[in-house]
């Protein structure tokens, strides 16, 4: 009989693990929905339009999207050796809809306290495949380049 109640404690703590751990992830998806869908109105339309402008590869152009204290830091050397390497991915084909991947509120960054939306997003292009992440700071309405990086297994096998 003992047995049997040890047993069934056992099954309840379980079942309200498992309960849980569902609303854990559940709610987590929930708030990554709410913080999404608060940005996506703006920053996506936003995006749309200078993906392909940062995928003309040039250095200049590039330059113009990025938020003016961040340009400041980066070398013409380096944004011209940088936009070379991406420019062997070639024309861009088509690009897939932005996904947001994370809201870092008042984040410290290397030009001081910073609201910055980071999304995804898949392009093809003439030489392959890649994934954009874009990280956009939040200026009140509008939004300029904090960061990006372009990972492609083109690139990676050159």
């Amino acid at each position: 009989m003992e047995n049997k109640q040890s047993l069934k404690k056992f099954f309840i703590l379980m079942a309200t693990w498992l309960v849980s751990i569902m609303v854990i992830f559940a709610g987590s998806a929930l708030y990554d929905k709410s913080q999404s869908s608060e940005y996506d109105d703006r920053a996506v339309p936003y995006i749309n339009q200078i993906i392909p402008e940062i995928s003309q590869w040039d250095p200049e152009k590039t330059r113009a999207l990025i938020a003016p204290e961040v340009s400041a830091t980066i070398s013409e050397e380096k944004l011209t050796q940088v936009m070379g390497l991406f420019s062997r991915l070639g024309t861009l084909q088509e690009m897939a809809e932005p996904e947001f991947e994370n809201l870092h509120l008042d984040q410290q960054t290397d030009i001081g306290k910073q609201t910055v939306v980071e999304y995804n997003i898949e392009a093809k292009y003439e030489h392959g495949d890649a994934v954009i992440n874009l990280k956009l700071i939040d200026r009140g309405g509008s939004f300029e380049v904090y960061q990006f990086n372009v990972g492609s297994e083109t690139l990676a096998n050159e």
